[in-house]
């Protein structure tokens, strides 16, 4: 008989704040003589130690790996349908930042669970099973992790179901020498935000001292909208109030503005969270100028990173003119400098879907009768219906989204009950590899030098937004961003072993005296690369100098053979590693790298 077990694993940071153990090892044990008669969640609960880990690991039935969404799948074969308790194995935490000293793994026990089985086909059985951690315990793990986040809403003061969707929200703490920016975040079409941060972000002062030893940040917030203007203010004062001195690791908050501003303003303004005009070389090179959000401690990418992928255009466009009240429209033109072309409307096979916005409607969402006010999303969907859908009859469960779609110009109609009279976030998705194309970018083979070369190449986009009926010099209203370099081209990263390409040699071969290890690497815009070797065997003294990268000599990469004495090593399997990582960013997220591999064995 084999069991088929179904899990989803969550945490609770508020009781409206749930996420997923994403990305992390769920193990199942047998459950101990002595308990038996746990059999409750909270009655479970415990962080383990090494030694308690060890203890455990002839009862261990299984591991399995969580998804994105927390789920994970136990196919149990050794197993007679009895009680098993569910721990959790995880390098770290989501939303924690990494840094450079990775934080300690932890196991904790999360429940015992006694599944009720069914049959579901010859000689299978199934059980599902979903739990979600309490803020006392699963905030208790962040904490081992000094993961410290916010989560909140933002709302409209005065009204119960009113949101603030695409509003900017700004974290400090507010300290007696200086005040730290935590973080910030955008809202989503639920108001809702989230800032992720680090203890260190909040406990050192200008001199480097860590001054709050034991007590949690004093918050207090900014709200603005995505062009800049202020919707909320507040000062460190707010940041000694009761609810907002030392909070804890997680920490609740609910933000409301008086209202956000109808949108009355047509313009461009950044690359996911790059402003054209402060964060981009704009009448440069095309490049970043630094990190962002400046200053913050959740800022990303840092000076002279490429873009590339597909990235979100952002800005305002209201449903009608600010001269003369027609309906609007808005698109997006490119140019590839150098290539002859002119502008080009950015149109459907350039563009992917993206929420550009929402609208109020009254909707059941819970079933019960009760109808309320309830955004209802917008998305700019390639091929999508030219005209926006009209307002469905009030219903009941998921609100059904509004699909928009751009013409055979690229233009993209504001529909005209459009909340906020407008958009203002992201106007458009832009896949950047069909303007500049990339792909894989060749090598001559592992320890030769790159003879052709890939580069990036800089485009001009141009933001237009006019009356429905048609533009004219004065109507159509237009900005630009003259210089954005894009590089789509993968890095070379190329590895050999020099001898398992000897005569009669095979990837089973045992290596005896030497090493030879051949390498190519090569990017326009290199971050990092570096050779390594590791083993569950240790490595005698002198521990081999192996090369990494880019240097001022090779800034794009180097390439080349390392000849390494194992002739004291211990038999073992070796993993010989080439690790290199892109500096380019899509405006939200960076390049992530990639490896190499081959493992040798010493005999």
């Amino acid at each position: 008989m084999s069991y088929v077990f179904h899990g989803r694993l969550c945490g609770y940071i508020c009781d409206d704040c749930p996420e997923p153990f994403a990305n992390m090892k769920v193990r199942l044990y047998r459950v101990a003589k002595d308990r038996d008669a746990a059999t409750r969640p909270k009655d479970s609960f415990a962080i383990l130690s090494e030694r308690e880990v060890e203890a455990k690991r002839s009862l261990l039935i299984g591991e399995f790996d969580t998804n994105a969404e927390g789920e994970f799948v136990a196919t149990l074969e050794q197993y007679e349908g009895e009680a098993f308790e569910v721990d959790v194995y995880c390098g770290t935490v989501p939303g924690r930042k990494p840094t450079p000293k990775p934080p300690k793994p932890l196991q904790f026990s999360v429940a015992i669970v006694q599944p009720s089985w069914q049959s579901a086909e010859r000689d299978i059985s199934k059980a599902s099973w979903s739990y979600c951690l309490s803020k006392r315990y699963w905030c208790l793990v962040r904490a081992r992790f000094h993961a410290w986040v916010i989560c909140g809403r933002v709302t409209i003061c005065d009204s119960r179901s009113g949101v603030a969707p695409n509003v900017v929200v700004k974290a400090f703490d507010a300290d007696w020498l200086q005040h730290d920016a935590l973080g910030s975040a955008t809202t989503g079409s639920d108001g809702k935000f989230r800032i992720d941060y680090l203890a260190s972000d909040f406990r050192k002062d200008i001199f480097g001292l860590n001054i709050e030893l034991f007590g949690g940040p004093d918050l207090y917030f900014t709200i603005e909208t995505p062009s800049g203007t202020p919707l909320l203010t507040e000062t460190p004062a707010d940041g000694r109030k009761p609810g907002r001195e030392n909070v804890d690791n997680c920490a609740c908050v609910e933000l409301c503005v008086k209202e956000v501003p109808p949108v009355t303003q047509a313009w461009f303004t950044r690359i996911g969270d790059f402003s054209i005009y402060t964060d981009i070389d704009y009448d440069g090179d095309g490049k970043t100028e630094h990190a962002v959000p400046f200053g913050f401690a959740n800022q990303h990418a840092g000076p002279d990173y490429g873009f590339f992928g597909h990235m979100k255009l952002i800005g305002d466009c209201p449903t009608t003119h600010p001269v003369n009240g027609a309906p609007m429209r808005y698109r997006f033109l490119y140019e590839v400098q150098g290539s002859g072309t002119g502008l080009q409307p950015i149109e459907s096979p350039h563009m992917n879907t993206v929420l550009v916005g929402n609208r109020p409607i009254l909707w059941d969402v819970f079933g019960t009768g009760i109808f309320t006010l309830r955004p209802q999303p917008i998305y700019l969907t390639p091929g999508g219906p030219l005209t926006p859908a009209p307002i469905p009859p009030a219903g009941v469960g998921p609100i059904p989204p509004v699909v928009i779609g751009p013409d055979s110009n690229g233009w993209v109609q504001v529909p005209p009950d459009a909340t906020n009279q407008g958009f203002s976030g992201p106007l458009v998705l832009f896949k950047s590899e069909t303007v500049v194309p990339g792909g894989s970018a060749p090598g001559n083979g592992a320890g030769n030098a790159v003879t052709d070369q890939k580069n990036g190449t800089k485009i001009k986009l141009v933001f237009e937004a006019e009356p429905v009926t048609g533009g004219s010099a004065t109507l159509t209203l237009t900005n630009d961003l003259p210089n954005l370099y894009i590089n789509n081209w993968s890095d070379v990263n190329q590895l050999e072993i020099t001898q398992q390409q000897l005569p009669g040699a095979t990837l089973c071969s045992k290596l005896s005296d030497e090493l030879g290890i051949e390498y190519t690497t090569d990017h326009e815009l290199m971050l990092a690369w570096s050779l390594g070797i590791s083993s569950s065997a240790t490595i005698p003294p002198p521990v081999p100098v192996l090369p990494s990268g880019p240097t001022a000599a090779d800034p794009r990469g180097d390439n080349g053979t390392v000849n390494v004495d194992i002739s004291a090593w211990v038999p073992c399997a070796y993993v010989v590693t080439l690790s290199t990582v892109r500096k380019l960013t899509n405006g939200e997220q960076e390049d992530q790298g990639h490896s190499s591999q081959i493992v040798f064995c010493k005999g």
